[in-house]
Formats: C-alpha cells, sequence, structure tokens
C-alpha cells in the first residue's frame, strides 16, 4: 500500500540552546548587541510539514510520494539527496527557488523563526487508468485553499483513496468550521494539536471544541499533545482515547508533529490497527525530537 502526500519541501537551519537572540542596533558593526555565539553546532536537516511527514513515513516502510514545490537550486538538490536517501519519490511543480527556514530554540523550546515559503501547493490529480496510493495526507504551510482542497479531496475518495489532514501551523488567517464544511466531506482523517483545533471552533477548551466538531465531521480525529501524546476519537464516536508518548529528552521539537503524520499514515497504509499505528506515530516524533539530526535521525521501522 502507498502514501501520497501534499506539503511543502523546506531546508532547516537550527540553533538550539540559545540563551537569547540579536537584537537591532543603530549602526551596522559587529556588536555584542546584534551578534550571538551559539553554545553548539546548529542543525542542517530537512525540514517542511509535507517533506517530513513523507521522510517519516517512508522510514516507516511506505512506499511514498511527495507532491511539493522545489527548485533546481542548491538547497533543492539537498532536499531531494534527502528524500531520495529516505526512498520518496518526489512529483515538484516548478518554481524559481527552494523554501528554507532559520530557527532559534532555547532551552524551553520556544522558537524564532525566518522562513521563506514559496510557491503554494496543488492538489494531485491521479491520472485515469493508473494505479492510485491507498491513503493521501495533506500538510501545510501554505495549504491549498480549502475549495481546492475539497475538490482534491473528494477525487481521491471517489477512487477509493483514505484522505487526511493536517490543520497546522496556523500562521495567516485561522480557517472556520463553516469554511471547512467542505473539506469535511471529503475527510477521513482530521489531526492539529489543541490550539488549532480550539482556533477553528472558536472555543477555548478543548472538550467543548471537539463537541463542534463533531456536530460537522463524523470521521477520524487525532489531537496531537507533544510530549503527553495524542488524543483519538475514532470516526463517529465522542470518547476521546489517550495515547501516551515515550519519555525522551527533547533537543529540538522542530519536525516532530510531521513525523507523526507521516508515521501514522505509514502505518495505517500497511493495515496497522489504530491503536498501534497511533504509538507508532508517538514513537516516531519523540525520536525526532530527541535526535540530534532531526528529521534525518529517525531510523525507525515498525513490523
Amino acid at each position: 500500500m502507498s502514501v501520497a502526500i501534499v506539503g511543502n519541501t523546506v531546508v532547516d537551519l537550527v540553533f538550539p540552546n540559545l540563551s537569547r537572540l540579536p537584537s537591532w542596533p543603530k549602526h551596522t558593526e559587529f556588536t555584542p548587541a546584534n551578534l550571538v555565539f551559539p553554545p553548539e553546532p546548529p542543525i542542517v536537516s530537512l525540514g517542511g510539514n509535507g517533506a517530513n511527514a513523507a521522510y517519516a513515513a517512508a522510514r516507516c516502510g511506505a512506499t511514498v510520494t511527495l507532491h511539493t514545490q522545489l527548485g533546481a537550486d542548491a538547497l533543492g538538490g539537498l532536499a531531494r539527496d534527502w528524500l531520495a536517501e529516505a526512498g520518496c519519490r518526489v512529483e515538484s511543480g516548478r518554481r524559481a527557488s527552494t523554501a528554507v527556514n532559520v530557527t532559534a530554540t532555547n532551552r524551553r523550546h520556544q522558537r524564532a523563526t525566518f522562513f521563506y515559503p514559496g510557491a503554494d501547493l496543488a492538489m494531485p490529480k491521479i491520472p485515469a487508468g493508473t494505479r492510485p496510493p491507498s491513503h493521501l495526507l495533506v500538510c501545510g504551510w501554505p495549504h491549498p485553499p480549502p475549495a481546492r482542497m475539497a475538490a482534491g479531496l473528494h477525487r481521491a475518495r471517489r477512487r477509493g483513496i483514505f484522505t487526511a489532514l493536517d490543520a497546522g501551523p496556523i500562521l495567516g488567517r485561522p480557517w472556520t468550521l463553516r469554511s471547512l464544511r467542505e473539506v469535511f466531506a471529503g475527510l477521513d482523517l482530521f489531526v492539529a494539536n489543541e490550539y488549532e483545533v480550539q482556533t477553528i471552533a472558536r472555543c477555548g477548551r478543548l472538550e467543548e471544541a471537539l463537541r463542534r466538531f463533531r456536530l460537522g465531521f463524523k470521521g477520524h480525529i487525532v489531537i496531537k499533545r507533544g510530549p503527553q501524546g495524542a488524543l483519538w476519537l475514532a470516526a463517529g464516536s465522542d470518547d476521546a482515547r489517550a495515547v501516551p508518548a515515550p519519555r525522551v529528552k527533547a533537543i529540538s521539537t522542530v519536525g516532530a508533529g510531521d513525523s507523526f503524520n507521516g508515521a501514522l499514515a505509514a502505518m495505517l497504509a500497511r493495515g496497522a490497527p489504530w491503536p498501534a499505528a497511533l504509538q507508532a506515530a508517538c514513537a516516531t516524533a519523540a525520536g525526532v525530537a530527541s535526535s540530534p539530526q532531526g528529521i534525518l535521525g529517525v531510523q525507525l521501522r515498525f513490523k
């Protein structure tokens, strides 16, 4: 069984464990105010919601095609090599340059980021007569517009494909439950973190936010909770089942949530039951968070 993933590809440069960020002085010279000496080398790694998910899915044993945007520049070549090493097939539109993300984190894993996102993503069109993937995962950022995304999800469902969407990150105007109505109609699995669910539902309490979601979406809901693991509401159910995450010493949480998505999609595509698939997803995310190489340190292959 195979997985198609729609999402961006980024090259990440992460400076962990910084004590502070530089400030803007009134001049252009190097000074203690605008110069920071990191305590350790940066982590240079594959990034982007789509690429991270695709890489993790491939490392978990799935056959993966990533629909993304990659340039012919040096960073694009680096990202392509990383994805190829994991066994990911890349379908890319044309663009001038590859997205790049520079992130600084402190010991509390708070982030400050420079992010060039690049071109918008398009939903894949699977030609008639070809064998479709068993699972389709759409993740950001930026997501395709809701109307275009809904059309692509409906096309996939007509081909018998299991469809999934990760709502994060919310960087622009948030979606609403009303704006996602047509998306929900073509969706089997909705994935988000607590903040995203509450923001979309316009509600400050998770329990009430999930109740509002259930009024318009009857499929599976998975809530990512970082070191606390995940919550799963099975399709048609209002009962949330908690799935714990392994306890690890986190180095950087960049890419952990995306790797959760990829591992979950891979395990479902391989026919794993939901509890086992969610446990594998939590373990993969924990492995990324505790890896000195970020997503490139994922070595898990689940049986």
